[in-house]
């Protein structure tokens, strides 16, 4: 992540930047509750279409979510974020986030399926923007038409301070508005 930066790795709060500094040598594991977890009816379709591939979305709604996320290195680099939704029945959504061949920060979810990321610091939070849905074969991006994706992505990690950061993920549609919002509090835990 720094060098994806350069001087604006130096934005970022400090407790950030020791959580983004490298990938995990061990696994990483953060517990929360995720205040907020929502789908447009839009949004709702797109998961269950994007179930096909691994599940990257979720089709749920609800308040005050228990969220467990274990981050870890596996075969073909990169870190892999198992994030588990404390919903009546466990909702998992998996996914690797690793720089392509041209070293663009590239978020894959399953059967070459990703989205290429900007990433940026603004008051001390670290930003991740989709720039671009694709499907990877060969090593080869084949990007998606924008109508076809669930809409630009945006997760911002900002520390809250004492062990505690906010995550939030938005997901918007050029013509179908918001299809994803959530947002939590979390904190590393041993795990």
């Amino acid at each position: 992540m720094p060098r994806l930066l350069g001087a604006n790795w130096y934005r970022l709060h400090p407790a950030v930047r020791a959580r983004f500094a490298r990938e995990p040598e061990k696994p990483v594991l953060y517990k929360g509750v995720m205040e907020v977890v929502h789908c447009s009816s839009a949004g709702w379709l797109f998961a269950q279409l994007t179930r096909l591939i691994g599940n990257p979305l979720a089709a749920h709604r609800g308040c005050n979510i228990a969220m467990q996320v274990l981050l870890t290195q596996r075969d073909g680099g990169g870190v892999w974020w198992q994030r588990t939704y404390g919903f009546a029945r466990p909702f998992t959504v998996i996914s690797a986030k690793r720089e392509n061949a041209k070293g663009q920060l590239c978020e894959y979810v399953g059967m070459g399926f990703g989205m290429r990321l900007g990433v940026f610091a603004k008051d001390g939070a670290l930003h991740f923007i989709s720039e671009r849905y694709f499907w990877e074969v060969a090593g080869i991006q084949i990007p998606l038409p924008h109508w076809l994706s669930p809409g630009q992505t945006h997760v911002i990690h900002t520390d809250l301070g004492g062990g505690d950061f906010r995550f939030t993920i938005s997901m918007d549609h050029h013509q179908l508005g918001r299809t994803f919002y959530q947002t939590g509090l979390f904190r590393e835990v041993t795990p």
